[in-house]
């Protein structure tokens, strides 16, 4: 088949989504796909310069707003069109964040007839807003933990006068913990906030819930192994997600067979909540009592060296070009 991977974006995420697509195309080729890799933020130029090489990297800190390609929405529009040109048997998404994983790519994917991997459009948009997901949880019986939502520019405080401590502030709309802080105390809370609102216009502050951070992936409509995930030094930031040894990973998670099972469970009717398809994985945090609760389903989660869902794949037994094949089937049947 002829397969257009889409990787880079101009989201926070960006250097990830490189790291993803090039090891994407990479299997995609082992596996006897023609690929070609579009960066939909990239100029005619920078799109030839793409295809020469698979050498990206992710730093340790995720890309300032300065260091993105900003004023190039324009670009998505043409690449699309592109893409549609080039006549791919189906388009594999590899960006993350922004443009490529709110539904905004999808609608352009869909409105060309291009088949693509992943959600579709109002499932993306739904899961990438924080604070529409958890109506979404809530309205299901999903355990969410309690969140208030702050808005600009009217992002009065007053709503958190009662907050217990900790609590977490995140952007309602990044991935990969960015901008995300665990605020101790009082006093720290309103510097984390105006970090938060440096990314986007709404900003979530949640009951932290103290105990395991765990992962479930969902795939072909089936659960993959349980993952816990210990990072190096408490949180699970940036750093620890992508730097090689800043994290350690029990897969399957040291947890009963009952608890397995409900967690399993929680995770796929949270896919299903939010209407995914093709491939998710589910983000939870479980209790001292080992109740899970749900924080948010990825649409489009990271395919790096140290990601969640080849962990998971493998530890049930499917290697990562497997997996990689496994991911453009599904998007097939959409076609």
């Amino acid at each position: 088949m002829k397969i257009v991977v889409l990787m880079g974006g101009d989201s926070t995420e960006r250097d990830v989504s490189l790291v993803s697509g090039d090891q994407i195309a990479k299997t995609l080729v082992e596996n006897g796909h023609e690929v070609i890799k579009i960066d939909p933020s990239a100029t005619r130029d920078e799109q030839t310069e793409l295809n020469k090489t698979d050498i990206h990297w992710i730093g340790l800190d995720y890309p300032s707003i300065d260091a993105l390609p900003l004023h190039r929405s324009s670009l998505y529009l043409k690449n699309i069109m592109l893409v549609r040109r080039l006549r791919p048997d189906i388009v594999f998404n590899a960006l993350h964040g922004g443009k490529g994983e709110n539904g905004i790519v999808q609608g352009m994917l869909e409105a060309a007839e291009i088949p693509y991997t992943g959600s579709g459009m109002l499932a993306s948009a739904i899961a990438m807003q924080k604070d529409i997901s958890k109506m979404f949880f809530r309205q299901n019986n999903i355990p969410t933990p309690r969140a208030v939502i702050l808005e600009r520019p009217d992002s009065s405080r007053k709503k958190l006068k009662n907050a217990r401590f900790p609590q977490v502030v995140k952007p309602n709309d990044q991935g990969s913990t960015i901008g995300l802080h665990i605020v101790e105390r009082k006093e720290e809370l309103d510097a984390a906030i105006d970090d938060a609102f440096k990314f986007k216009s709404k900003v979530l502050v949640e009951e932290y819930i103290p105990g395991k951070e765990i992962t479930v992936s969902v795939i072909r409509q089936r659960t993959l192994p349980v993952i816990e995930i210990i990072p190096e030094h408490g949180l699970y930031d940036y750093e620890c997600k992508y730097k090689e040894g800043m994290s350690r990973y029990e897969v399957p998670a040291r947890l009963s067979d009952e608890v397995t099972r409900q967690v399993q469970n929680i995770a796929f009717k949270a896919h299903q909540a939010l209407g995914c398809t093709g491939y998710s994985r589910v983000d939870m945090r479980l209790n001292e009592q080992n109740e899970p609760y749900v924080l948010e389903v990825n649409t489009l989660p990271g395919m790096t060296g140290t990601s969640l869902v080849p962990k998971a794949a493998k530890a049930a037994g499917i290697n990562f070009n497997s997996l990689v094949e496994m991911i453009v089937e599904e998007g097939l049947k959409k076609k």
